[in-house]
């Protein structure tokens, strides 16, 4: 009798034992999915692109001036739009903010952007090199970060002006966008500007981050859409798409990080994404 009630217990204990894992599990999965739909930005259907007012390069005479915190950021953002514009006649400058060097690698990181920004078009005398530390623009003096972008827009007198946006969760990029929008703001209103957004929250962009998709769009995180931007798209033609892919292909120094190689690699969209700030 006793050996009976021992078996009958051990077996009661022993479906607890395994139902335990099995609720742990559960709950792991759900923290993991409620992680990532909080991390991971939505976006809009892929329809929606064809409702976002489309954006034109520049023309012959006229000046663009582009910030890049980093090398490599100018062809995810807008490798299209510049080459494009080149084509056109238009004169772009680059102005590459920080020096590249946060994996001490800096000569060949200077040297993947001369090569990637000749490829979309860019003279080497247009390409600006301020030397600000990779990876600390957040802490570097507001005063001397400002003073350096708003000398450069002083030199050029640009008729349109491109920087990141101030919500990229990037800290360079950020501290770039943060700093020009008061500076731009007191510019005068003929001087077009925009940002582009390149990092946002977990993954971006949406969707299939971080891989090879070049037939699809490329769509704005919703929570910015709701915000006070009007979003424009540049459309690429196959052949700007593919001399984009190209240049972005010159930053292999870049490949071995997983994270990185998606996003260049995920970068190459029928589309090119700019922002048009409140005024």
């Amino acid at each position: 009798m006793l050996g009976r009630i021992k078996s009958l217990l051990q077996g009661k204990l022993g479906k607890k034992r395994y139902r335990y894992p099995a609720i742990a599990s559960t709950i792991v999965a759900a923290c993991v999915a409620l992680f990532f739909s909080l991390a991971v930005p939505s976006v809009a259907a892929q329809s929606a692109a064809r409702r976002l007012p489309q954006l034109a390069a520049a023309t012959a005479g006229q000046k663009v001036l582009f910030f890049s915190p980093h090398p490599d950021d100018e062809t995810i953002a807008a490798g299209g739009y510049i080459a494009q514009s080149i084509r056109n006649g238009a004169d772009v400058r680059i102005v590459l903010v920080t020096d590249g060097n946060k994996d001490h690698n800096e000569a060949v990181r200077y040297n993947e952007f001369k090569v990637a920004t000749g490829i979309l078009g860019v003279p080497q005398s247009n390409l600006v090199f301020l030397g600000f530390p990779d990876g600390r623009l957040a802490s570097e003096n507001r005063t001397i970060l400002k003073a350096a972008l708003s000398a450069q827009i002083d030199r050029y007198q640009p008729d349109i002006v491109i920087y990141p946006h101030p919500r990229d969760h990037n800290p360079d990029h950020a501290a770039i966008g943060r700093t020009l929008e008061p500076v731009l703001a007191s510019e005068p209103p003929q001087m077009a500007r925009y940002e582009y957004l390149v990092h946002y929250e977990l993954v971006y962009p949406r969707p299939y981050s971080w891989r090879f998709d070049p037939h699809l769009y490329l769509l704005a995180p919703s929570r910015l859409v709701k915000a006070d931007k009007q979003w424009l798209k540049f459309p690429l033609s196959q052949q700007t798409e593919d001399l984009k892919e190209q240049a972005l292909l010159c930053y292999r120094s870049q490949f071995h990080s997983p994270e990185l190689n998606g996003l260049l690699h995920s970068s190459v969209r029928r589309n090119e994404l700019l922002a048009v700030p409140k005024p």
